[in-house]
């Protein structure tokens, strides 16, 4: 049996796929992980943090950390409904130049790291991430 750490093999790739997004988005000011926060803020328009939280797999308080820091950048901002319950996430202008600034960035890092990484590398992921997402004994769940 091989004693190489799966996991570790795993956060080694994300870790290293992290930092090269970062460097081909640092034109634009923000990091990978911001990116990806504003484009699905972007997509729903205006969300709940709850919603937010599920669209993106984060649990509330990581993302709500996260979105503080995007808040105090002023690229969105956090409204509370007159109820005083739901806080709803959206862009603001700000934050809409700054992702316009930013999806072409994206965009050549995905052209470029798919020549790293192949189409072939790329689906094998996707089947990862497909088989960990719906196997009980990692996802915790007994139904």
């Amino acid at each position: 049996m091989d004693d190489r750490c799966i996991c570790t093999a795993l956060r080694q790739v994300a870790a290293q796929s992290t930092a090269y997004y970062d460097a081909m988005l640092a034109p634009s000011g923000i990091r990978v992980t911001m990116f990806r926060l504003l484009r699905r803020i972007e997509v729903v328009n205006s969300v709940t943090i709850t919603e937010l939280a599920e669209i993106v797999g984060l649990d509330r308080s990581t993302l709500g950390r996260n979105l503080r820091v995007l808040e105090k950048q002023s690229l969105i901002a956090i409204a509370t409904k007159d109820d005083g319950r739901a806080r709803r996430v959206s862009l603001t202008q700000t934050g809409r130049e700054k992702l316009q600034q930013a999806v072409p960035l994206w965009r050549e890092a995905q052209r470029k790291y798919l020549q790293i990484v192949s189409a072939d590398t790329l689906a094998l992921l996707d089947q990862v991430i497909e088989h960990t997402a719906t196997n009980k004994y990692i996802t915790g769940d007994d139904a």
